[in-house]
Parts: C-alpha cells; structure tokens; sequence
C-alpha cells in the first residue's frame, strides 16, 4: 500500500524517502517533528502539516506593527531614486554613480533581473507590515501593493504603500511583479501558490520568490541543526530540481537563479548544535558579544558565505520565474 505520509508533496516520490527528527529552536521549546528528504528531488519537508500552525508563530516572530516613518525628506528621495535609476537603468549620472559605489545596491540586486520600472505594478505577498515595500517606496518605485493575512486590519501609508489584510487565493490584481521574500516555505500548498501567482501575473511577466536551499553546502554539513529548517513553520524547503518541477507544473519558466545566503546560516547552525536556541541570551542574535563566536569566526562565516553564493551552494536562492503564455 501507498505510505501517503511519506510521499513527495512536490514530484510524488514515494521510494528511498529519508526520514528524520528535528527540534523548534528559534523560541528554544524543542519540541519534535518528523520531516524528509525527498530521494528524487531532494525536497526537504514536513512529514505532517500541524493542522494549528498560527501557534508556532508568536507576535515576536515577525513583527505586524504598522510603520510609524514611511517618507523621506525631499533631499533624501531625490538621491535615493538617483542611486537607483543608476542601478536599474544603467544612467550615466555621476552622482548615481558615486551612490551606488558608496552604499551598494541593496534589495535593488535581487529585483534587477525582473525587468521592472518605477512605475510597474509589484505585489508582495506575505507582506507582514510592508518595511521592504517602504524600503522600495523610498528608492523611487510608486505602485506597490502588499497582503498578508496576518496583519490586524488593512494598511495605508501615506507614501502610497497599500497593505491588505489577504491571502493570495482571495486577492485579485494583475501585476508586472510578484515576489515571495522567504514566505513560500511556510505555505502547505505551494503548487496551488504558484498557480494563483500566475493567475495575477501579467503575460510574460516575472515572480521574484526568494527561499532557503536544501541540497546545500548547510544543509549537508548541519543535517538536523541546519537553522533554515525552522521546524515546522519552514513546510518545504525546495531545490532547485524542485522548483523547476513546481515551475513546469504551473506554466512557469526558471530563468535565473540567484543565491544570496549569509553568514547566519553558519552561527544558527553552530549555535543550534550546541543547544543555544536562536532567542537565546547567549544567541549571536540576542546578544552577539556574550555568544560563542569571537570576532574572527564571524568574519570567516561572512567570507564563507560568499564563496558558496559564487559557487552556487548558499543555502537560500532568489528564483525568477517567468509566466508562460502558449499561444
């Protein structure tokens, strides 16, 4: 008979599926779950969905508070879109120029590939309460959206940044980009997403969805202590063969991968097989000088992380995937 439990929810493989025990240490309560690895797609999943999910995410895991500052002085505005257009556009300003050398490209890096302009329509879904979206509102984009059915009302800032209190099956648009920034990991259905992105997704457009890696340099060296596993609010933590079979499922196309893991993969790991929850106060996120790291590890821990992005074994990777329209 079928052992449904243990069946791929991303390519239906049920042969050679490895089964193992892991703990909920980001609030340190280490409580168990049982995930797997996938043997043909090397999806990572949960072996059950809890079916009280809302209780793994306490109000300190993300923040829902509306943003009380949304706008910069008109100075500020003015360098920060120049600094971008610089970027995106490749403009020949000078000062951009200088802007962009001074203070980098930021999340300008990872939207770059989608193509988009200040005036394009951008959803993000699983906005929580819209700092990224204030962020891109402040580098000169002007029609920005976001929902997440977890913020207590609807929400709109003064600089036009639209936050509505929805999920994407009962939300309606249509939009030149869609991003996910590591929201897709903690949802049940992700084809059934997927399906919805390309419903609102304009022909030919672009979804941005930004996820944590399994097959990677962590993940194989971490094993149950990997921090990006998360139990079990992370639900499935893909590959890139998965992600294709997701894309080919739901009439998209994987035209670019970018990874863009940190050094917090290394510390919550290490920290994690020592037994030193994420909160911590012996956490490098609570406390970084009363943790187990000295000066020295960390920056190691930066360089390394760099290096696996270069190589392409960082454990978290931006997706671009493009909506297929057949004729």
């Amino acid at each position: 008979m079928e052992n449904k439990l243990f069946k791929c929810r991303i390519c239906n493989n049920i042969e050679g599926n490895n089964i193992f025990t892991t703990r909920e240490m980001m609030f340190g309560t280490k409580e168990e779950f049982d995930y797997f690895e996938c043997a043909k797609c090397k999806c990572v999943q949960i072996t059950e969905i809890p079916e009280n999910l809302e209780k793994y995410y306490p109000s300190e895991y993300n923040s829902f508070d509306q943003i009380k500052k949304t706008k910069d002085n008109f100075i500020k505005r003015y360098l920060k879109k120049t600094k971008s257009k610089h970027y995106l556009k490749d403009n020949k300003n000078p000062l951009g120029k200088y802007l962009f050398k001074k203070y980098g490209p930021s999340f300008l890096l990872k939207i770059k590939p989608t193509n988009i302009d200040f005036n394009s329509s951008i959803l993000d879904v699983g906005s929580g309460a819209g700092l990224r979206l204030i962020s891109l509102a402040r580098d000169g984009f002007n029609n920005i959206t976001g929902i997440d059915p977890f913020i207590e009302k609807d929400i709109f800032y003064n600089n036009g940044v639209k936050i509505f209190k929805k999920d994407i099956y009962s939300f309606n648009g249509s939009f030149d980009m869609v991003m996910l920034n590591h929201a897709f990991e903690h949802m049940p259905n992700p084809d059934k997403v997927l399906a919805e992105i390309y419903r609102i997704l304009k022909p030919g457009a672009i979804a941005l969805i930004r996820i944590p890696i399994a097959d990677s340099y962590s993940w194989k060296k971490y094993g149950i202590n990997w921090v990006a596993l998360d139990p079990p609010r992370h639900l499935h933590l893909l590959t890139p063969k998965s992600m294709q079979i997701l894309a080919k499922k739901t009439g998209f196309e994987v035209v670019e991968i970018l990874y863009d893991s940190d050094y917090y993969q290394f510390w919550g790991s290490e920290q994690y097989a020592a037994d030193i929850p994420m909160r911590s106060d012996k956490s490098f996120y609570e406390n970084p000088s009363n943790s187990i790291f000295s000066m020295q590890q960390i920056k190691d821990f930066k360089m390394k992380a760099i290096e696996l992005n270069e190589k392409g074994e960082g454990d978290a990777a931006c997706f671009y995937l493009k909506k297929i329209v057949e004729n």
